[in-house]
This record gives C-alpha cells, sequence and structure tokens, in this order.
C-alpha cells in the first residue's frame, strides 16, 4: 500500500455494505426483473388452472406430471414460498424507492417561491406581460377573478420592493402524494395477501346430495373443522349437445345446532358466504356407491359374482379371495398415455393372507385385466354412482386489506394521470410611463402541455380586459 492511498476503516466498509445493498433495492433494473417474473408466473397460472381439486388434473396430465406440478406449487402458485418472495422482494424495493423519492417529493410541495423575480421568470411557461390604461386596483379586481376560476381560494400577496405586489397561485399541491399513495396501496395489497395465505386457508370437500359435511381438506392436507354444517340439498348440472357442461348448480343449505341458517343455490361465480368462509362451486361428478365385480376364467366363464360396497373388504362367492373397491377415476390415464375412461381401483386380498394385489379395472374395457395374465381375471358387470358436488372453500382474513389496497391503487392512478400540482405567479406594478403592467407565468409538474393551453387562455382573457 502506497502513501497516498487511503486507509479503509471498519466504519467505511460498513458503510459501503450498506449502500450496495440500498442501491440495489432501489435500482430499476430490480423492478424490472421482478415484474417480468411475476408477469411470466402469472401467465403460467392462467395457463394451468389454479386451485382445483387434485383428481380434476389427472384428466389433462399424467400421473407424473401431476405430482411434478404438485410439488412445485404450480397448482397454487399464488401461495407457493417462491411467489411470496418475489412480492416480498418487491415490496421492499417499493418501500426503499418510496423513501428514496420522500425528500425531493416533500421538497416540491414546501418550495413556495412567492416572488416573480428574474431567476423564476426563467423557469415558467408562457411569460407574458400586459399593459393597461385603467387603475392598478381595476386590473387587480379583474386578473384576481379571472385567476380564481382555474385557481380557487385566496392568493398569497407580498408586497414588491420596487412598488406593486406578487400574486402566488397554487393547486393540486397534494396530487404529489399520488406517488405515496399507489406505493402503499399495492404495501397494503401485498399485507393482505400474506395473511390471506398464513391466516387463511383454501380446501375442497365432496358432498354427496342429501349428505351434510362439517369439515374441509385443506391444500395442505390438512383437516379444517368448521363451526358449522354444509349440506347438499340438490345437484343438478344441463349440457350441451355435444356434452359440455352448460350450467351446474348446487342448493346448499348452513345448519347450526341443527336448525338451517342460510340457504342458497350457488353456480360457478355466484359463491355462498358464511362466517367469512366462501363455499365456490368448483366441480361435480359421481363416485361409486356400489360395485359388481365378477371374477372370469381365462376361458371366459364366470367363476364368481359380488357387490361391493365402495370402500369396504368382501368375500367372493365360490372363491377363497376377497376383493375391495378402492378407488375410481372418471378419466383414467393407460400406461401409454391414452385414455382409458372410467375405472374402479380394486385391492385383490389372496387366500392365504398377505399384502393385496392392486388393479384398475376399466368399466369399457372389460377385457382389461385380463393383460395381467394369470388363471382368473376381474371386470365390472355394473356400476352405481352417486352424485356429488364439488366445492372450492376459501377463508381469507386478508380480503378486506385486499379490497382497500385496490381502491388507493385506484385511487392514486387517477389522482397522478389526471391531477397536477400547478403554480401560478403574477407581478402587478406600474411601469415608469405610468401604465398599470401584469406580469404572468405558471408551472406544473405533470401534463404541462394541457396547463400551457389552460395558460393562453387566461392569458388571452387578461388582454381582453378594458
Amino acid at each position: 500500500m502506497s502513501a497516498d492511498e487511503p486507509v479503509k476503516t471498519a466504519k467505511t466498509e460498513g458503510t459501503d455494505w450498506i449502500a450496495t445493498i440500498w442501491n440495489f433495492l432501489t435500482s430499476l433494473k430490480l423492478v424490472v426483473i421482478l415484474l417480468l417474473i411475476l408477469s411470466a408466473l402469472s401467465i403460467a397460472g392462467t395457463v394451468i388452472e389454479q386451485n382445483k381439486p387434485l383428481q380434476e388434473y389427472y384428466r389433462y396430465y399424467q400421473p407424473g406430471t401431476v405430482a411434478l406440478f404438485s410439488k412445485l406449487g404450480l397448482f397454487d402458485m399464488y401461495h407457493s414460498w417462491w411467489f411470496v418472495a418475489c412480492l416480498s422482494l418487491l415490496a421492499l424495493n417499493i418501500t426503499a424507492c418510496t423513501m428514496d423519492r420522500y425528500r425531493g417529493i416533500m421538497a416540491g410541495m414546501r418550495k413556495r417561491n412567492l416572488i416573480l423575480d428574474e431567476k423564476l421568470s426563467k423557469s415558467l411557461q408562457n411569460l407574458t406581460t400586459i399593459r393597461y390604461a385603467l387603475p392598478l386596483d381595476a386590473v387587480e379586481k379583474k386578473m384576481v377573478e379571472l385567476a380564481g376560476k382555474e385557481f380557487p381560494g385566496k392568493p398569497v400577496v407580498t408586497a414588491a420592493e420596487e412598488g406593486g405586489s406578487h400574486y402566488f397561485f397554487e393547486k393540486g399541491k397534494y396530487s404529489r402524494l399520488a406517488f405515496f399513495m399507489t406505493h402503499l396501496s399495492i404495501l397494503i395489497i401485498f399485507l393482505g395477501a400474506l395473511i390471506g395465505s398464513f391466516f387463511g386457508y383454501k380446501g375442497y370437500v365432496n358432498i354427496f346430495e342429501g349428505e351434510t359435511v362439517s369439515q374441509v381438506e385443506t391444500r395442505a392436507g390438512k383437516i379444517q373443522n368448521l363451526n358449522f354444517q354444509v349440506k347438499c340439498n340438490t345437484f343438478n348440472a344441463e349440457f350441451y349437445a355435444s356434452g359440455m357442461p352448460m350450467d351446474y348448480r348446487s342448493d346448499l343449505s348452513i345448519l347450526q345446532n341443527g336448525k338451517e341458517v342460510v340457504r342458497k343455490t350457488i353456480r360457478v361465480n355466484d359463491p355462498l358466504t358464511f362466517e367469512g368462509v366462501t363455499f365456490y362451486q368448483s366441480s361435480y361428478g359421481g363416485q361409486p356407491d356400489q360395485v359388481a365385480i365378477e371374477a372370469v376364467s381365462r376361458d371366459g366363464s364366470v367363476k364368481g359374482t359380488v357387490t361391493a360396497p365402495f370402500g369396504r373388504v368382501v368375500d367372493i362367492p365360490g372363491m377363497a379371495e376377497e376383493v375391495e373397491a378402492a378407488d375410481y377415476q372418471e378419466h383414467f390415464h393407460l400406461p401409454d398415455g391414452s385414455e382409458g375412461g372410467r375405472a374402479v381401483g380394486v385391492n385383490i386380498y389372496p387366500a392365504k393372507g398377505g399384502a393385496p394385489a392392486g388393479v384398475w379395472l376399466l368399466v369399457n374395457d372389460p377385457e382389461y385385466d385380463k393383460r395381467r395374465g394369470g388363471d382368473t381375471y376381474f371386470r365390472v358387470r355394473d356400476l352405481k354412482l352417486k352424485k356429488y358436488t364439488g366445492l372450492q372453500v376459501n377463508r381469507d382474513p386478508g380480503e378486506i386489506l385486499v379490497w382497500l389496497g385496490s381502491i388507493l391503487l385506484i385511487a392514486g392512478i387517477m389522482i397522478a394521470f389526471f391531477m397536477s400540482h400547478k403554480k401560478l405567479w403574477i407581478s402587478l406594478r406600474t411601469d415608469n410611463k405610468g401604465r398599470s403592467e401584469l406580469t404572468i407565468g405558471g408551472t406544473a409538474n405533470k401534463n404541462r402541455d394541457a396547463f400551457a393551453r389552460e395558460m393562453e387562455q387566461m392569458i388571452q382573457s387578461l388582454k381582453e380586459v378594458s
């Protein structure tokens, strides 16, 4: 180290470290990168339907794809840790930028040059001098009247050293706060989203017609108890000729202490809300009530038939094995990725005990299990389904903050676009020939072209004073 090099102290290094972090948080590059990431994620969230029951995704994706997307949080990305992390970093960026610009904005609000001097005149728009053959007080009266139409309220009047007076008009001073309002609104929205993410829940529940539930399973796999019961009185669906659903609706009742307190028929985008919990019409379908299963020998003769209630292990008459109808899929994906239609997942318990063998039986392909090999295969002879309504259940205690932030954001944007801080200076004195001389000029912090047109109209009106 040479004698001319400055010695870095611990204090200097600490200051440099803080400055580096501060520059990073206030940088424009950080804002652009975060907005691009959030935009890309939002597009992905539009392409991949969010917050559907997990079984719904098996209709469109392979089981391996569903498992991967679920692990990455792509089915509920707006509550995933990486999406929340991006929002948190953006919130820090907004806070840092707000603090960085605070002094300049507040200085602009407090700065009030009341004297229209030569230095100020060079920075004003439409600086114009008009002379009258009228008395000074008559010009003053008319001038205050005309300027007051655009700048309501009393002007600040300052006596000039060389005689005459300076008049200062101001309008939209607090429009400069729109910057803080928009940033604050975004932070409030973020806070509401975080509160909803950590203290609320999203879950799903399937309710059969005529049945009642009092708890739901959340996306995290936890059981959430409700302070009331939800009953599905009826479920109805209407379809187009192509088979696509046209409308599906559920007649729901809320029960407390066995009494009905609320009843409503819900549809898609027309939910039911009770005690801060909202029930959305999400899906529908059927689940097996009971399945008639046949055991068939390789030559095609039926060895035994049993009607199995769903979820119960039953004996097959004439055989030592037992069966259990344990699972059901509306759209079963075959190993090659093709659509297999409705399928029942069956557990076959061997006669001598031991672990059961799980097989899938296709309703529309009775011989599908024959490919498994062996002396006996199984097929579905009859399947009875119970209709159910699939409800998305949402409790979001931060929702009111999101609404408040949204209202503030709209108000801040409206103020930022349609209002500006306008200042007007008028100097009124008597010139060396005894005429009344008026000098006018103004400035605005934005929308300066529009302000210039307003100034031209005001100057023209002042020139017509007689």
